[in-house]
């Protein structure tokens, strides 16, 4: 009999779920969540940038006396050095393509130093006035707050405001108190509050990115997420040469069901499924929900051949309980990228959707595998000998599941 409504959110929530290390020091997260974090730390620090250039290039051409100064000044190498890595910020060209994906917030981190050591040398220069160090400590103040607004991880927020407390330390920052603002009172209290809110906003870009991620019903992953991760591992699949399989999975006679027990019992069913589907695969696979009674599961790493032994064993069970004492049943069609010499992920997918449903046109539930060279299909392989056929990668298996 199928059981009343269940969540194992432990394994549907998967690398998504919220972990103390989460909000401590993990260095990188589930991909989905990482790209966000990543989106949002880049696009605050070409802010950060924006803001530097505007204190540090408009102001003294605001205010005459200013930018006499400026110019004047034994720091001027400092604060263009300053306004030059905030240029690179800005154009994403302070670290290299492969450091923002490892470390999103190392363009930032710049920032910070260069802001921190601009007001520490200014404590040297005699020909700094009370505006010019004034604009140093609202720089400081304005990177500090944007800092607050970042997803950071504890450990992130430390290194991100380490530059600031060094310079509270060694006293570094007098000149900027010579200004209007009095920042050594004012930045004590504001570095642990920015490190506070950066983990609060961690914490609601997982939530978000959960709330993106898993279908509320079944546990599993949406198809927003799916398509997202889909492109993901076909383009780490194409870098490693290594092959990339997904699976079509349709349930068999679903309607009949919704129209017979109704879309409650229809529900119950699809949650069941969804859950069974989601344990039966290897940790690294992704089982999505593509939308009513179809599923979608990318498998890495597996030929045809070799999803198709895995796809017979996790089909074999049935999916969900039935009423009657039976068994829920469903076709599925896969697609390699590889033998299927596919170039877009959104081919791979049409292809194993259409091998779904010449699967499910013979009546029987058969399970097709394709020839990714010459499309051969052999039909009417019987259960039992499925899995002898299926280790024969030239060949294209068909597969009833009782």
């Amino acid at each position: 009999m199928l059981s009343g409504p269940r969540r194992d959110s432990r394994r549907f929530a998967g690398p998504l779920r919220c972990r103390y290390r989460d909000f401590l020091y993990t260095p990188r997260h589930a991909e989905l969540l990482h790209l966000r974090r990543k989106e949002s730390v880049q696009l605050t620090a070409r802010f950060a940038a924006f803001f530097t250039l505007v204190l540090l290039a408009l102001v003294p051409i605001w205010d005459g006396a200013y930018g006499n100064g400026f110019w004047q000044s034994q720091a001027v190498i400092m604060r263009l050095l300053v306004m030059g890595i905030a240029v690179a910020v800005l154009l994403n060209r302070a670290v290299s393509s492969k450091w923002r994906r490892r470390a999103p917030y190392l363009p930032m981190l710049f920032l910070v130093i260069a802001a921190a050591l601009l007001c520490g040398f200014s404590g040297l220069d005699l020909a700094a006035s009370p505006k010019m160090l004034t604009s140093h400590s609202f720089l400081l103040l304005g990177i500090v707050v944007l800092i607050a607004i970042m997803p950071l991880t504890l450990a992130e927020a430390g290194i991100m405001v380490s530059p600031i407390v060094v310079l509270l330390f060694f006293g570094a920052q007098g000149p900027v108190a010579g200004g209007y603002v009095p920042v050594e009172m004012i930045l004590p209290v504001l570095l642990p509050l920015a490190v506070m809110a950066a983990m609060v906003q961690l914490y609601r870009t997982i939530v978000a990115a959960q709330e993106i991620a898993i279908d509320p019903l079944t546990g599993v992953y949406t198809r927003a997420f799916g398509m997202e991760m889909l492109r993901l591992n076909f383009e780490a699949a194409y870098r490693k040469r290594s092959p990339l399989t997904v699976a079509f999975v349709d349930l068999d006679d679903f309607k009949k069901i919704n129209d017979q027990f109704g879309h409650d019992y229809g529900d119950r069913i699809l949650e069941e499924a969804g859950r069974n589907l989601a344990h039966r695969f290897r940790s690294t696979d992704l089982v999505i929900r593509w939308g009513g009674e179809e599923f979608l599961v990318i498998l890495p790493d597996l030929t045809l051949a070799r999803a198709n032994e895995v796809m017979h064993r996790v089909m074999a069970p049935g999916l969900a309980d039935l009423a009657n004492g039976l068994t829920q049943q469903a076709s599925y069609g896969l697609a390699e990228r590889i033998e299927d010499v596919i170039s877009q992920p959104h081919n791979l997918i049409d292809l194993a959707d259409q091998r779904m449903y010449d699967a499910k046109k013979r009546h029987d539930r058969e399970q097709i595998v394709a020839d990714g060279l010459s499309g051969r299909k052999i039909s009417g392989a019987a259960a039992t000998t499925s899995s002898a056929r299926a280790a024969d990668a030239s060949k294209v298996v068909n597969q009833t599941v009782n």
